[in-house]
C-alpha cells in the first residue's frame, strides 16, 4: 500500500508578518538618504565631522515626518 504525497504548502495567512510593512521601509530609506546627504554636503562644506554628523541626524529626523505625509497607503 502506497500513501499519497501530500500537497505542498500555500502560502496564506498563516505565514508571519514582515518585520516592516513595504511602506515603513521605503519612508525609512528614503530619509536615511536624505540625512546622508545633508551629512555629506555639512561635511564638504565645513569639514567638521561632529557638525556633520549633527546635520544628517537633523536631516533624517526632519525628513521622516514629511516622507510619511508625502508617502501615500
Amino acid at each position: 500500500m502506497t500513501t499519497a504525497p501530500t500537497p505542498p504548502t500555500v502560502p496564506g495567512s498563516g505565514d508571519p508578518k514582515p518585520f516592516l510593512p513595504v511602506r515603513t521601509a521605503i519612508v525609512l530609506q528614503t530619509a536615511a538618504f536624505v540625512g546622508a546627504i545633508a551629512g555629506a554636503l555639512t561635511y564638504l562644506s565645513t569639514g567638521d565631522t561632529a557638525g556633520a554628523i549633527l546635520a544628517g541626524l537633523v536631516g533624517l529626523g526632519a525628513s521622516v515626518p514629511a516622507l510619511n505625509g508625502l508617502i501615500g497607503d
